[in-house]
């Protein structure tokens, strides 16, 4: 986790070392906003934003429902294939307040 005055970012840990998912909470003139930024390691530059997606508050319970239905499914046909599953992991957000 990292932040600044008016930001907060949680990287997404990932088996990959040359990618990574943050979130990224921000308050901009009394609006707090949500940002998903998937990053690539490229040598000499370090960790470069590739694409950005910026939620508002009001969607982020229908983005968690759509990620749980997926999550779901996949783990369902993993099962019936017979591939062991590890348990979710759940990230915590801040309250700005």
């Amino acid at each position: 986790m990292t932040s600044s005055n008016q930001a907060v970012a949680y990287v997404v840990a990932s088996n990959r070392t040359d990618r990574q998912i943050e979130v990224v909470i921000e308050e901009q003139a009394g609006v707090v906003c949500v940002a998903l930024r998937l990053s690539t390691w490229t040598e000499n530059l370090g960790w470069c934003c590739q694409k950005t997606i910026n939620l508002e508050s009001e969607q982020l319970d229908d983005l968690h429902h759509a990620i749980s239905v997926a999550r779901h499914r996949l783990n369902r046909k993993r099962g019936e294939a017979g591939q062991f599953t590890e348990a979710a992991q759940v990230i915590e957000f801040p309250m700005i307040g």
